[in-house]
């Protein structure tokens, strides 16, 4: 009798990603994404789709843009969502409300409207590259046209704020860091850098 292979495959940890995901156990289903790349494979298109959108539901929006980066870099053809998050991205470097609409209406155009990984786009490259207000302009307009609800709104509000503040935080660490201040508020026993 022939000895039989009894481990997973990438297929069948992608189909683990999407599993997980439903289940709401995002912990799990970025386990499963790091055995398939262990492995030196690439999960499935929807285990990257599948896993974009747990991780924005659960705010993770940075890690979302690693995930749309690695996804077109990996596969001959990626998802349409994702490819319109980076253009989404580099026009937000503008801090132009209205460039970015453009190409929100461009993707409904193609038949692409937007959803949470557009949304964390917008949040990301705002976050980054732009203001809060410029962001909620976005996020108005979409309301306005009825493409979300009040409370996505809310919602996508409440993780633009958290998102902001996080990168807030980052420079502040960042140039206490340039300056060599962090090392001496940390003797003098601040405790807020501590992470």
């Amino acid at each position: 009798m022939a000895d039989v292979d009894l481990q997973p495959d990438a297929s069948a940890y992608s189909i683990a990603i999407m599993c997980f995901v439903e289940d709401e156990d995002i912990h799990e289903a970025c386990a499963s994404h790091n055995k398939i790349i262990e492995m030196s494979c690439v999960p499935s298109i929807s285990a990257y789709c599948s896993l974009a959108r747990g991780l924005c539901k659960v705010g993770e929006i940075d890690t979302v843009m690693l995930l749309v980066r690695d996804c077109l870099a990996s596969v001959t053809s990626g998802p349409t969502e994702f490819k319109y998050s980076l253009t989404i991205l580099h026009a937000c470097k503008s801090n132009n409300a209205e460039k970015v609409i453009e190409v929100l209406n461009e993707m409904m155009q193609q038949g692409c409207p937007p959803d949470d990984v557009i949304y964390s786009a917008i949040i990301s490259g705002m976050c980054k590259h732009g203001t809060i207000e410029e962001a909620r302009k976005i996020f108005s307009n979409l309301k306005e046209r009825k493409l979300l609800t009040e409370a996505n709104m809310i919602v996508y509000d409440e993780l633009l704020i958290e998102h902001m503040k996080k990168k807030t935080a980052d420079l502040v660490v960042s140039g206490l860091k340039f300056f060599g201040l962090e090392s001496k508020l940390k003797a003098k026993g601040c405790k807020l850098l501590s992470g």
